[in-house]
């Protein structure tokens, strides 16, 4: 009975994933990924004012992050040994959505537009932008879990919860350094960094 219902769990999974993906509208991205190590699993994410990163969404909308506090993907570390559950694997997306985040818990102009459940939206466009233009390994399941966690009642909690942190300046020293501490990602140009941060 267990196996049984263990494999109709699966089955009905994968298609609500299937279907949450085909209904997922897709965007463009542009721009440069600037990470900035600061600490274990902790980077400043920088907007390059050359190249700034930003996700044209289907709507029209043009999303366009300041530099803010980022983890990649709030991914619980026993998952990162599937595929396509690493923090970073999405990793355009996942600063998205902490910009989303920021700007709420900040209150930057725009963020009355946005609740937990449209910033989960949001994420899930710009994991299936990915996906789709070959930036990310294609997987309905990976963006479908995703976004059912980036909406649940614990996300909620955390929108409403969470507390206004921007980073200091960074110092220019440390981005010019050629240090290894530092990650640039342009988004128009293939392939991504072979290591990205972990």
């Amino acid at each position: 009975m267990i196996k049984f219902l263990l494999a109709a769990t699966i089955v009905w999974s994968s298609g609500c994933a299937s279907l949450k993906y085909a209904a997922t509208p897709t965007g463009t991205f542009g721009g440069k990924v600037r990470l900035i190590w600061v600490g274990p699993d902790q980077f400043v994410f920088e907007k390059d004012p050359n190249d700034p990163l930003y996700f044209q969404r289907s709507n029209g909308e043009r999303i366009v992050p300041e530099t803010i506090y980022t983890d990649g993907g709030s991914i619980p570390r026993p998952m990162w040994v599937f595929r396509n559950y690493s923090p970073w694997g999405y990793g355009p997306a996942f600063v998205i959505h902490d910009w989303l985040f920021s700007t709420h818990y900040c209150r930057t102009p725009g963020y009355e537009k946005y609740t937990v459940k449209a910033a989960a939206e949001v994420m899930a466009e710009c994991q299936k932008t990915l996906m789709e233009t070959g930036k990310a390994p294609k997987s309905p399941m990976a963006m479908y879990l995703m976004y059912l966690a980036v909406s649940s009642p614990v996300a909620e909690r955390a929108w409403e919860t969470g507390t206004c942190t921007l980073p200091p300046h960074v110092p220019r020293a440390l981005l010019s350094d050629g240090s290894s501490r530092v990650v640039v990602w342009d988004l128009d140009a293939d392939p991504p960094p072979e290591h990205p941060p972990k």
